[in-house]
């Protein structure tokens, strides 16, 4: 029998659907389970505000496609954004428009001016993620004036009061929350080591304090290292469900493009906190690399005898198992928007506070010993060569070189007292 695409699609879905319906069910004591700590953890994401079709959306950028504008949106966000020259191959049918003012009112947008105005929003066939974003300037003879929709720019222009300019750029900006919707809401906010993947990818939205937060999942770069990445949506509409994402069909416009990249989703095997319920996925490139995209080519990885495959790390070891026909690999035929994101983890703060904090050397007390005291956190007194800054996760004082200070407030993790 001949399998078609779109049965090809139901087949993968209905994988996924199972896989993640077990990952959280009993184990039997024959079963592997992946041992890994930190799987599954809350990320915080600024939101920005824009506007489509008179509305106001908010929305996130994840990665641009030239390395001034991600430069300049991390430092204007607070959050890195991720220089993607991969992103400049986005075919056309791919794309939406973002439109950015160059002057005229002065507000939050890039340039400092307006916000930000999309040509469509989730469930409009335009929407996409991937934005080919559009200048827009107001003419000396005009009246500059806030405009919320596509249709008022495209009318000034026509009557003359602006000019819009293609500028070959190319970032990926999911939406978050937009009139009538919003990506869903997980249910179990928990996260734990054995978390299944589904079930949603964000655990709160917050437009007052502009934030959302994400579940950033846990994987591995092409070498075996560590890295994390959150979803944001899909091309296929079952798969969209199931992980409780967006669907955007114009993005599966990418699949066969140089502007995606290849993820390896293990079907079967050990039992893991991947996309299907087994081991946790593996990039075929990391951020940094020429070719990495966020637009994420699924490659189905089976194993021959799931009972004895092992743990794998880099894709090394997935061509070597597949070439002894221990694993074969197989295109999902979907596109999943899956931003590669840094990650600060508990442990990892509480290294830098014993290692930072502490200096058995110098006068000051370690800043969470003076705020046992009652001392309030901005008053936390630092010791010579070290910056106080705040976490923003709690409000607690920590005291860090002045290097680690500026990563950790670009990083969005510590501001200033």
């Amino acid at each position: 029998m001949r399998i078609t695409q779109p049965d090809k699609l139901k087949l993968v879905a209905m994988l996924f659907g199972i896989a993640m319906l077990f990952s959280g069910s009993a184990l039997t004591a024959s079963a592997a389970v992946q041992e890994l700590s930190d799987t599954s953890v809350p990320l915080e994401i600024p939101l920005i505000m824009g506007y489509a079709d008179g509305n106001e959306v908010f929305y996130i950028t994840t990665e641009a496609s030239h390395e001034e504008v991600a430069d300049h949106l991390s430092e204007l966000t607070g959050f890195r954004v991720v220089y993607t020259p991969a992103l400049k191959n986005t075919p056309a049918d791919a794309l939406a428009q973002i439109y950015e003012f160059t002057n005229g009112v002065e507000g939050p947008g890039p340039a400092g001016f307006q916000p930000n105005v999309a040509d469509s929003q989730p469930g409009d066939p335009e929407y996409s993620p991937a934005w080919s974003v559009l200048h827009v300037t107001w003419t000396e003879e005009s009246s500059p004036r806030e405009l919320t929709s596509e249709d008022e720019i495209i009318a000034a222009q026509q009557a003359g009061e602006l000019s819009i300019e293609e500028t070959g750029v190319i970032v990926n900006c999911p939406f978050i929350q937009w009139e009538g919707g919003a990506l869903p809401i997980r249910e179990n906010p928990e996260l734990g080591d054995d978390t299944p993947y589904g079930g949603g990818q964000v655990l709160e939205i917050d437009t007052e304090n502009m934030v959302v937060t994400f579940v950033a999942h846990r994987g591995f770069g092409p070498d075996g290292s560590t890295i994390y990445y959150i979803a944001t949506d899909a091309s296929s509409p079952e798969v969209a469900e199931m992980l409780g994402v967006i669907h955007v069909e114009k993005i599966g416009n990418t699949l066969v493009s140089s502007a995606a990249s290849d993820l390896y989703v293990f079907t079967n095997g050990i039992t893991g906190t991947g996309p299907a319920g087994f081991q946790a996925s593996i990039g075929s490139t990391q951020e940094g690399d020429e070719f990495y995209s966020p637009f994420w080519r699924i490659q189905m990885a089976t194993w021959a005898d799931a009972e004895s495959a092992p743990f794998l790390t880099t894709t090394a070891e997935i061509t070597e198992a597949a070439s002894n026909e221990e694993l074969t690999t197989a295109l999902g035929g979907f596109i999943v928007n899956c931003p590669f994101v840094e990650v600060v983890l508990d442990s990892m703060d509480d290294t830098m506070e014993d290692t930072m904090d502490d200096s058995s050397d110098g006068p000051a007390m370690a800043p969470l010993k003076q705020m046992e005291k009652g001392i309030e956190p901005s008053q936390v007194q630092c010791n010579e060569g070290l910056q106080l800054l705040l976490k923003k996760s709690n409000g607690n004082a920590i005291c860090v070189s002045e290097g680690t200070a500026g990563i950790l407030m670009q990083r969005g993790y510590a501001t200033q007292p």
